[in-house]
């Protein structure tokens, strides 16, 4: 007998070239047998997923859920673990950066091992991270020594250092302030890469603009993450319209560029422009906050991978960014994100939803798409979780249009 068997889905997954309709097996918290028409009597639980897709667990590299680190009250604008995540189709997260040196112990210690979703963190360059927004003023906001033992003490969970070149931080320090970052992710010496927020939301100080190509050309490295790729903001990829060539320089050396859509950090305008230019993203993200989900315009995911679509991204690409790509920035892909026989079953069920549908940016622009992607189920390391009412009145799917 297995634990669990999975029928009837359209299973994709990109990672292996698969889309077609087969079951899965699971016992123990692992994928046990990929086949089309397992017997189910064989397994303790079935689950019908006809009509849906079902995927490798989605995997968000872009949240901050560090609810109750940040403040203790309930209007903390960090979103619950669970709620973007396993509750939301979600297995894996990363929150990318939500605190610093000096308070990422509460997350580490309490957030992360009681979650049931999956969960790393990004720390910040900042000693207190956003809980002091902009959480770097100046050289005394940053303590590289307490950052490097940080990742030292935690690298099961803390897999690397977050940036964000914002003001009044990229004023005073300049090409210093991702410097000092990478720094601390180097000297730790533990694996770990560097995520960078490109585009200044706390003002359009010409600075950012310059600073763009110093840090695509002369700081970050293989493996090193840039989100916010499709930001309109002075400081992102685009220049005058046009790609920067050293975005162009940084992907041919394996830098990795994300979507991070977030509250202020995205427009279909920017994101044509930018993968008309020939950059497409690698990974799709949410930048996930307890106000975002509720107030929109990104509220999960999922939603920000049909945003993807309507821009003419396949499903089985989005998938992919979602999933294979995700862990393996991560350094998870021996793990997760995959069906493959022998790793962990975290799994997510889908329905396409087709229609028409309206999806919004973060400078009050509309984008219309034809089909939508509603979670129905996760497993996450075998156990089956249970999917939210979503995040609108209405549920998870977006606006009509």
């Amino acid at each position: 007998m297995t634990d669990l068997l999975i029928t009837n889905g359209r299973l994709l997954d990109p990672s292996q070239d698969l889309d077609g309709e087969m079951d899965i097996a699971i016992d123990e918290g692992e994928i046990i047998e990929i086949a089309p028409s397992i017997d189910p009597s064989t397994a303790d639980r079935v689950i019908d997923a006809r009509g849906l897709i079902v995927t490798p667990g989605l995997i968000d590299i872009h949240t901050h859920v560090a609810a109750g680190v940040r403040k203790a009250s309930a209007e903390d604008m960090m979103g619950d673990v669970d709620a973007t995540g396993v509750h939301a189709g979600v297995t894996t997260v990363l929150d990318a950066g939500s605190t610093g040196a000096y308070n990422i112990g509460g997350f580490v210690n309490f957030i992360a091992p009681n979650a049931l979703t999956r969960t790393y963190a990004l720390l910040n360059v900042g000693t207190m991270g956003v809980a002091r927004a902009p959480e770097v003023r100046d050289a005394e906001d940053i303590d590289i020594e307490a950052g490097i033992a940080a990742l030292q003490a935690r690298p099961d969970v803390i897999l690397g250092v977050k940036a964000r070149m914002v003001s009044p931080g990229i004023k005073t320090l300049g090409i210093e302030l991702p410097k000092k970052a990478k720094e601390i992710a180097d000297k730790a010496d533990t694996g770990g890469f560097l995520m960078v927020h490109v585009g200044d939301i706390m003002g359009e100080d010409p600075v950012a603009a310059e600073l763009a190509p110093q840090l695509l050309s002369e700081v970050l490295t293989a493996g090193d993450v840039v989100t916010h790729s499709l930001s309109f903001q002075v400081g992102a990829l685009l220049n005058g319209g046009n790609l920067l060539d050293e975005a162009k320089a940084a992907r041919e050396r394996g830098v990795i560029f994300d979507v991070g859509v977030g509250r202020a950090n995205f427009s279909f305008e920017s994101a044509k422009r930018v993968m008309d230019q020939g950059l497409v993203p690698d990974t799709v993200s949410s930048d996930l906050t307890q106000t975002s989900r509720h107030a929109g315009p990104t509220h999960s995911l999922v939603e920000c991978m049909a945003k993807m679509m309507a821009l003419g991204v396949s499903l089985e690409d989005v998938v992919r960014m979602a999933t294979s790509r995700p862990a393996e920035v991560l350094g998870i892909d021996d793990e997760t994100g995959t069906l493959a026989v022998g790793y962990d079953a975290d799994v997510t069920l889908l329905e396409a939803v087709g229609g028409d549908f309206l999806f919004r940016d973060t400078v009050g622009d509309t984008h219309t798409g034809s089909m939508a992607l509603r979670p129905v189920s996760a497993v996450r390391a075998g156990q089956v979780m249970p999917i939210d009412f979503g995040p609108r009145p209405w549920g998870w799917l977006p606006e009509e249009a």
